[in-house]
């Protein structure tokens, strides 16, 4: 992945921000969802954006990182992911971004068992 994601997420999430700043309150709720529900905060744009930024924040290269720093692989290929899932239909996506079909999440260097 290159620094060039990383300007272009941020760019996406700030669109994010400024269309969800100009909607009416709770119009993203589903339906039969009150405001009032526990749950309604699941649902809350300025949540999702304020997840993919902390996503974004904590972005290393995983090209300058050792091959046993599962973190910054594991959030390389999660921001990759959400690049293709969220944003892909939106203009200068770049398919070479996306994880390949057969790349796995990478592997945390737990064994189990």
């Amino acid at each position: 992945m290159t620094a060039e994601l990383i300007t272009w997420l941020n760019e996406q999430i700030d669109a994010d921000e400024v269309a969800a700043a100009d909607q009416p309150p709770m119009p993203w709720l589903p339906e039969g969802l009150s405001p009032d529900n526990p749950l309604a905060s699941l649902y809350s744009p300025a949540r999702t954006i304020a997840m993919r930024r902390d996503l974004l924040a904590t972005w290393r290269d995983p090209e300058h990182a050792g091959t046993q720093d599962y973190d910054s692989h594991s959030i390389d290929w999660s921001l990759r992911v959400l690049a293709a899932t969220a944003y892909s239909d939106r203009p200068g996506y770049r398919e070479e971004w996306a994880p390949a079909d057969d790349e796995p999440l990478p592997e945390t260097g737990d064994s189990a068992g």
